[in-house]
C-alpha cells in the first residue's frame, strides 16, 4: 500500500513529460543584464536563490536589480514581502529610482519630478506586487508566503514568476512545533524547493549571517555556512549567493555564487559590480574606465522594445 501523498512512476503515464524534459536538459535560466553572470548564474523558473551579507552590503540592491532587469527583459512580475527594506515607500521608492534613476532626495541635483512618479508608478506596481501588512500584529509563515504565491500563479498563469522575502528573520517560524530550529529548516526547505519546481516559480530568500571574523578592522566574506543552520541551508539550497563589500565608503560589491542548480543555469564563480549612486543600479567597470549598465541579451530585445505601454516610460540610463 502506498502511503497516502507518494506515487510510484509509471512510464505510460509520463512519456511526452520525459521528451519534454530531454528537449528543455540544457535551456538556460533568463540572462540578468551583465556580461559578468554569464556561466556563473542565470535566474531560471523552478528553482530557488538564497542570498546572504552582512549588514549594508547591497544584497537586498542586488537582488531588486535583477528582479528589475528580468521585468524590463521579459516582463516577468514578482512578488515582494520586503519589511527589512522598510516601508512600502521605501520599497517603491528604490525600485522606481533604479527604474528611471532618478533620486526621491528633493534636494538631489537628479531629484525626481511629479510627471516622473506618475509615468513610472503604473508599471512598478504592475511587475512587482508589494505585500506590506495591513496590522501590526499581522504575521507570515514561509510556508504561507509560498502557497500564497502558487495560489496566486494558479489564478493567473502568466501573472507571477518570482517571490521573494526580504528577510527570513522578519518571518514567523513556529520552531517548537517542528522540534526546534535544525529541524524546522529540514521540513521548509525542501518544501520550498518542491513548491517552486512543481509551480514553475522561483523564490528568493535573503537571509542574515553570523557575524563574521574581522581581519585587519575589516569583517570577511560570509559564506552560506554562516547562516544559522548554515550545513542545512547550504544541503537544502539551489542556488547560494553571498553580496559583500568591506567598506560601505566604497562603491563596489564582491558576489560569490557557491552553489547554482540546475547545472545548466551556471557554475559556482565570483564577480564585481560597481555602484553609482545617482542613478542608484549597478555597472561593470571596463579596464579603461568606462561602465556597462545592465542591458538585454546580445541580439534579444528588452520586452520594452517589442510590447507598447502606452504612457509608461521606455527609456531607460541603462545602456549609457
Amino acid at each position: 500500500m502506498i502511503k497516502k501523498g507518494f506515487e510510484i512512476v509509471k512510464g505510460n503515464n509520463i512519456s511526452d513529460e520525459l521528451i519534454n524534459y530531454r528537449d528543455k536538459y540544457n535551456e538556460k535560466g533568463k540572462y540578468v543584464g551583465f556580461s559578468r553572470f554569464e556561466g556563473i548564474y542565470r535566474m531560471a523558473l523552478g528553482t530557488c536563490t538564497d542570498w546572504t551579507g552582512i549588514p549594508r552590503s547591497g544584497k537586498t540592491q542586488v537582488l531588486m536589480e535583477l528582479l528589475l532587469n528580468t521585468s524590463k527583459f521579459y516582463g516577468w512580475r514578482h512578488l515582494l514581502y520586503f519589511p527589512d527594506v522598510g516601508n512600502k515607500w521605501e520599497v517603491l521608492s528604490d525600485l522606481i529610482h533604479k527604474y528611471t534613476g532618478k533620486s526621491f532626495n528633493p534636494m538631489h541635483k537628479n531629484a525626481i519630478s511629479d510627471k516622473e512618479i506618475y509615468d513610472s508608478i503604473e508599471w512598478i506596481t504592475h511587475h512587482f506586487l508589494i505585500l506590506t501588512k495591513k496590522d501590526v500584529k499581522a504575521n507570515l509563515t514561509p510556508f504561507e508566503f509560498w502557497d500564497m504565491a502558487v495560489e496566486m500563479k494558479k489564478n493567473d498563469p502568466n501573472g507571477l514568476h518570482t517571490a521573494c522575502i526580504d528577510s527570513w528573520k522578519d518571518m514567523h517560524h513556529d520552531y517548537n512545533k517542528y522540534g526546534g530550529y535544525a529541524m524546522y529548516l529540514e521540513k521548509v526547505l525542501p518544501y520550498r524547493n518542491q513548491l517552486a519546481e512543481d509551480n514553475n516559480l522561483h523564490f528568493h530568500t535573503v537571509i542574515h549571517p553570523k557575524a563574521t571574523d574581522k581581519v585587519d578592522g575589516k569583517r570577511q566574506m560570509p559564506t552560506p555556512y554562516d547562516l544559522k543552520g548554515g550545513s542545512e541551508w547550504f544541503n537544502s539550497g539551489k542556488c547560494m549567493v553571498t553580496v559583500h563589500r568591506e567598506s560601505v565608503e566604497q562603491n563596489f560589491v564582491d558576489i560569490n555564487f557557491t552553489k547554482i542548480k540546475p547545472r545548466s543555469n551556471g557554475t559556482p564563480g565570483h564577480i564585481s559590480l560597481n555602484f553609482d549612486l545617482d542613478k542608484f543600479v549597478y555597472y561593470e567597470q571596463k579596464e579603461n574606465g568606462s561602465r556597462t549598465y545592465a542591458q538585454p541579451e546580445q541580439g534579444k530585445p528588452s520586452i520594452n522594445q517589442i510590447v507598447d505601454f502606452g504612457t509608461i516610460q521606455t527609456d531607460f540610463p541603462f545602456d549609457q
